[in-house]
């Protein structure tokens, strides 16, 4: 399919770099009004590019995917605000949603659940949901039960996202999807480095006590949250058979 807008893109993607990278550096040196305001600019900028790239996408599925990288800017302003309950359920719940849009658009494009690709996601939300309620803090009952519920959607959206049958992989659904030159392929990977930042914001929140250490993980979490939504977009906009690799992505 023909893509529109190359210059725009371009400018697109650069001021997504620019502003990813400006918050990362900001949380690196506790500058707080800037991570504040470039937080939640910098994924809505990754759904302009998906916008700008029409024609590689249907336009239902262009408006879902273009839907949740903006519900995903909503939850990166709770979230960075503060750690108090309203603001964390008000960020999960649009964090949620994202998820869903995601999902919705993994259905779309015909993607479906199966066992062997839900064990691995199931298993992380029991542990996810373990610790959430053994490190329960008293009197914030509804925090865990909504991060669990998020974790629950998470779950579903990796599971869609590894199934290798919409990109053409060859065989029975066995193995996870490995990462290649085929861009499709950076769309399961995109959605598993997500559950990976998740967890490390879990593990920041409930486990790490240091200052140094909490800074640290704080610094993987962004990096890995804003390389995790762009291969995401750019799985999702990858066109079949191209971009000089396999036919078929690589399984493992």
């Amino acid at each position: 399919m023909r893509e529109t807008g190359g210059l725009g893109r371009m400018a697109v993607e650069g001021l997504f770099q620019a502003t990813a990278w400006g918050e990362v550096w900001a949380a690196h040196r506790g500058n707080r009004p800037l991570q504040l305001m470039t937080k939640p600019v910098a994924v809505p900028l990754l759904g302009l590019k998906a916008a700008l790239r029409r024609g590689t996408l249907e336009p239902a599925q262009t408006r879902l995917l273009v839907s949740g990288l903006l519900a995903a800017g909503v939850g990166d302003y709770y979230m960075s605000r503060s750690d108090e309950d309203g603001q964390i359920v008000r960020g999960a719940a649009a964090f949620g949603a994202m998820q869903t849009l995601y999902s919705a658009l993994l259905l779309r494009r015909g993607h479906r659940p199966h066992l062997r690709t839900a064990a691995l996601p199931a298993a992380l939300w029991a542990a996810a949901a373990t610790l959430l309620a053994v490190r329960r803090e008293p009197g914030r009952g509804a925090v865990p039960a909504v991060l669990a519920s998020y974790a629950a959607v998470l779950a579903g959206t990796l599971t869609l996202a590894q199934d290798p049958g919409p990109a053409d992989a060859p065989g029975p659904v066995t193995r996870l999807i490995r990462p290649g030159r085929d861009r499709r392929t950076w769309l399961p990977a995109g959605v598993a480095l997500f559950a990976i930042s998740d967890t490390a914001i879990l593990l920041r929140r409930t486990l790490l006590t240091g200052a140094r250490s909490r800074a640290a993980a704080q610094v993987f979490v962004l990096v890995s949250y804003n390389a995790a939504q762009w291969l995401i977009v750019e799985g999702f906009l990858a066109p079949p058979g191209r971009d000089g690799g396999s036919p078929t992505p690589h399984i493992r």
